[in-house]
């Protein structure tokens, strides 16, 4: 092997590398996101759960701590705490979706049914554009991740940007995994 092939192995294996290290930066970032957003929902649940507590605990110290009504007024007819019932919260997120994973196999029905499933959850889950791409290709698996790798390593090399539109990942998708017509 020469130093020329030497070298162009070595840069081949630093893009892969590299490749994979954004991949796993873009999964850890995402799985800190859900890790963020889980966490806000817990402090809110436990705040309004600790609210009614107190809610109720004050309304109980109100009624023993106060005299008997004796008809008489002191101008002050506002009770000290105002009367409140624990809000009800309804929360229609409290159930997991999540995208599935691709394996990437050569399956069209498969592959079909997958771009359905993952078009669902974006429009459910009301995922931001700019987010689609990094979330699907946390979800790509086997050889679906190893083409989606190679795919971004070949553009590099050619000096073209990164895919950062669902669209046009979904139009490369496409052309590999549904056959030509």
């Amino acid at each position: 092997m020469t130093l020329e092939e030497k070298i162009e192995a070595l840069t081949k294996n630093f893009e892969y590398l590299q490749a994979q290290n954004e991949e796993k930066e873009a999964q850890n970032n995402y799985l800190r996101r859900q890790l963020d957003a889980f966490m806000k929902e817990k402090r809110r649940n436990l705040r309004s759960s600790s609210s009614s507590r107190r809610i109720g605990s004050a309304r109980v110290r109100r009624e023993e701590d106060e005299p008997p009504f004796d008809g008489s007024s002191n101008g002050d007819d506002s009770p000290r705490f105002p009367r409140r019932e624990p809000r009800q919260v309804t929360n229609f997120n409290d159930f997991k979706v999540d995208i599935p994973e691709f394996e990437g196999k050569l399956d069209p029905d498969d592959f079909l049914e997958w771009l359905q499933t993952v078009e669902r959850v974006f429009e459910y889950k009301e995922i931001p554009d700019e987010q689609k791409v990094k979330v699907i290709a946390l979800k790509l698996r086997k050889y679906a991740s190893l083409w989606w790798t190679n795919l971004l390593t070949k553009r590099a090399r050619q000096g073209k940007g990164k895919i950062r539109t669902w669209d046009k990942m979904k139009a490369k998708l496409k052309a590999r995994f549904l056959p030509p017509n």
